[in-house]
């Protein structure tokens, strides 16, 4: 893995609070539910919901692991309730919902509703309150022939575990020549309005196509394909600040997997995918998932000795959490595995000021410190703020129990002060060599004089 502070463009979104140095909110401890080698001698696929940082596993309902295939996992934003496939069983191909923390469980389609239109992935929204499944394609009769549209199943499980669980279809309008499959599904936007769909027509590559669900209006849709390409696993944010966002995807195209993305906006999706800036091209990544916000991205990295591993990267402070992964066994889950993150608070707020003075509030004990980074350049895309970094240090501030956190900093990093400028200064919370989180970022700007200033005019 390469140094994870190495320059490079980070993008800040303004909802992360990126102001004056005042008071914060923080992110948490980064969980993610992904697929896992079941234990010997079985060989079968299980899902665990890890730390992201320190690899330790969360212990799960005895409903979740079985001698099958349990494949494909998502989960909402509070941990609660996790989604996912199961096959191979006596009881045929099943999708499941449980409640991480009682144990409840229920099946969201009958084997007859299955075997009538089958079912591929699933996703859950970061509410628990939708799963959208990928159906087979609709085939409509028109007067100029037959055309074949892309079809999702939205069930209501806001009754769970009992039901009813009423069912919906988002129906593509855009429509293809030949039947085919929706493979996978991705929801994000800020009232579950975005759907990202991998779509497979006839025998040709998975392409994408994106669509928006307007209010009081018909939906709109976007296409995203090559004559070569074949894309899939897209990933989206449940919250955009802009009227753009940028969609996570697997470039299967060649024998490794490639991470790449796309800006987008509901009508434009078009254009060459961008490769994700800070993975090497010859490395096997796969299985994209955002946190709500957009801030972590998570994948699984299928290395040499067979091993799948799973990152996750902070994109604001360009660092990933656990340098060397988090060991998944001995297993290639690509294609049918997944990464769904969210979050669990350990600093509930903080704050750096011009005088040094640091403060945090802590939900559990935790060693602290801060990352600052130098800011070399900075420019805007309509509205949205993208930073050049390159890394200046560390600073270790001490073991602090839960509750509120008092310190100080001389704005020093290794003995040495800092130098006139401009810096991303963020708090983070650690375990040895190990970030467990990150805080929010915040601009420090430094004077000829050698005083902090909050920002200027001029630094916004």
């Amino acid at each position: 893995m390469a140094d994870p502070t190495r320059s490079v463009i980070a993008v800040l979104w303004t909802c992360f609070g990126l102001a004056a140095l005042g008071p914060l909110t923080s992110r948490a401890d980064v969980f993610a539910a992904v697929n896992v080698a079941a234990p010997p001698p079985r060989f079968d696929f299980d899902v665990a919901i890890v730390n992201a940082s320190l690899g330790t596993r969360v212990a799960l309902p005895a409903v979740v692991n079985t001698n099958a295939f349990e494949i494909y996992p998502s989960i909402s934003s509070d941990g609660r309730r996790l989604l996912f496939q199961r096959f191979g069983g006596s009881d045929g191909r099943r999708v499941l919902l449980v409640d991480t923390s009682t144990g409840q469980s229920a099946d969201l389609f009958t084997p007859t509703e299955i075997a009538l239109n089958p079912i591929f992935n699933s996703n859950i929204t970061s509410d628990g309150t939708t799963v959208a499944t990928g159906r087979r394609f609709r085939a409509i009769a028109f007067s100029s022939g037959t055309r074949f549209f892309p079809e999702v199943t939205r069930t209501d499980v806001r009754s769970f575990p009992t039901g009813p669980f009423p069912r919906s279809t988002l129906r593509s309008p855009l429509s293809f020549s030949a039947t085919g499959n929706v493979t996978d599904v991705a929801v994000g936007g800020n009232a579950n309005e975005l759907y990202a769909l991998r779509v497979a027509a006839g025998t040709g590559p998975g392409a994408l196509l994106l669509i928006q669900l307007v209010p009081n209006s018909f939906s709109r849709a976007a296409f995203l394909s090559g004559p070569t390409a074949d894309y899939g696993h897209p990933a989206l944010a449940s919250r955009n600040a802009f009227d753009f966002f940028n969609v996570f995807f697997e470039d299967r195209s060649s024998g490794d997997y490639d991470l790449v993305f796309r800006r987008a906006d509901p009508l434009s999706f078009e254009g060459t995918p961008l490769p994700v800036p800070f993975l090497a091209g010859d490395t096997d990544d796969s299985q994209p998932g955002l946190t709500d916000d957009g801030r972590y991205l998570g994948f699984v990295r299928h290395g040499s000795d067979g091993h799948d591993r799973l990152f996750v990267r902070d994109q604001v402070t360009l660092t990933t959490l656990n340098p060397n992964g988090v060991d998944l066994g001995f297993v290639t889950t690509r294609g049918i595995g997944s990464v769904s993150l969210y979050l669990r608070t350990v600093i509930t707020a903080s704050r750096i000021t011009t005088t040094g003075n640091v403060t945090a509030t802590l939900t559990e004990a935790s060693r602290i410190g801060i990352l600052v980074q130098r800011i070399t350049g900075v420019t805007k895309e309509r509205g949205q703020k993208l930073y050049e970094l390159e890394p200046v240090g560390r600073v270790p501030l001490g073991d602090y129990g839960a509750g509120n956190v008092f310190t100080h900093w001389d704005f020093e990093v290794d003995g040495e002060a800092l130098p006139p400028g401009r810096y991303l200064v963020t708090l983070r919370a650690v375990d040895g060599d190990l970030i467990r989180e990150f805080g929010e970022p915040q601009v420090l700007r430094i004077g000829e004089s050698g005083h902090a200033h909050t920002q200027g005019k001029d630094d916004q």
